[in-house]
């Protein structure tokens, strides 16, 4: 096997064929390093060094009719003399320390743009979840390392969980294009600290964000892109106008004496808050549309909650206006308490 097959068959160089072994159904590829004429000290740059024995690798490479398939390496290390630190010859066809070849990890990268999951490319190639994960994490964070914001203009800012115990993320996604630009740790105002920098460091001129309601966020907005328009998005506004009827049911459950009356008040919540009644069979919405027919503030609260969506429906921005503050003059008037 010559260094050319090696070379355009599996990304190998530097190195030479030495034999092959077979072990458990795979395949061993038995490969030496091919000593530099002149070999430097990555430490200081000195070409004072000795020989200082070898070191073995298995290393995982494309797989060879349905077989694994490794490269067994016997790599040569060295010592330098002015520095006395002790170095490994180069593996020009892996990362460093990781066990797999990049044609490896680029055939991986292949089979889940394919669309296969992470626990089908595992078992398909043979290895560890974690293995395939790891190529995974590698590669998107080389894509991700720098991206380019200088054209964004509209974006959104949005918080997740990334584990329970209260641990989150900030994200920043273009809108145009819906791309993850940023992730930030925590869900404060200094969570979008490295975002802002980026902003100006690139001359991005952003002129709108939507987001949520978190007082960090706009803090955050006003102070670094003050001449953006900042939008709040339609499902925190309903999220909100949610939470106030579900205050009002609480609260008239509260004061109801009647123990029957108490219960179906208890059990209507899902079917206040449903974008739907459809779901819900006819028995259920008699009894349903009964308590709201005899108890005002709950009958206000519901159909509040019902108009809120018409301000979304509208043709444009001026009808969206008068909606919104029809719908304020509505709840106003109604003097529910939140």
């Amino acid at each position: 096997m010559n260094s050319s097959f090696l070379y355009h068959a599996f990304g190998v160089k530097d190195y030479h064929y030495h034999a092959t072994a077979y072990k458990d159904s795979a395949i061993f590829l038995k490969l030496k390093s091919d000593s530099p004429k002149k070999c430097k000290c990555p430490h200081c740059g000195s070409e004072n060094v000795i020989k200082y024995g070898k070191q073995y690798r298995d290393i995982h490479n494309l797989p060879i009719g349905g077989k694994q398939t490794y490269l067994s390496l016997t790599i040569q290390r060295f010592l330098c003399k002015d520095c006395e630190k002790v170095y490994q010859a180069d593996i020009p066809f892996t990362h460093g320390s990781v066990s797999y070849t990049y044609r490896f990890s680029r055939y991986a990268l292949d089979l889940l743009r394919l669309g296969m999951t992470i626990k089908d490319v595992a078992f398909h190639l043979g290895v560890g979840w974690d293995m395939v994960k790891d190529i995974h994490k590698r590669h998107l964070k080389q894509k991700y390392a720098y991206v380019r914001i200088k054209k964004v203009k509209r974006i959104g800012i949005d918080e997740f969980a990334v584990r329970k115990g209260h641990v989150y993320k900030t994200i920043v996604v273009d809108l145009d294009t819906g791309h993850i630009i940023y992730v930030g740790d925590g869900k404060g105002s200094d969570a979008l600290d490295g975002f802002w920098k980026k902003v100006k460091r690139q001359g991005s001129k952003i002129e709108l964000v939507t987001s949520d309601m978190s007082a960090a966020y706009i803090y955050s907005v006003i102070t670094n892109a003050p001449d953006a328009v900042n939008v709040f998005d339609n499902f925190h506004v309903v999220k909100l106008v949610h939470e106030a009827v579900d205050k009002v049911r609480r609260s008239i459950w509260r004061q109801e004496t009647d123990l029957e009356k108490r219960d179906l008040i208890k059990g209507m919540r899902w079917m206040l808050l449903s974008k739907s009644l459809d779901k819900f069979d006819d028995k259920q919405k008699e009894r349903f549309h009964n308590i709201l027919t005899t108890n005002e503030p709950l009958f206000k609260a519901y159909y509040l909650k019902e108009d809120i969506d018409q301000i979304w429906m509208q043709p444009n921005k001026e009808e969206a206006e008068k909606q919104l503050q029809y719908w304020c003059d509505r709840a106003k008037e109604s003097k529910l308490q939140r």
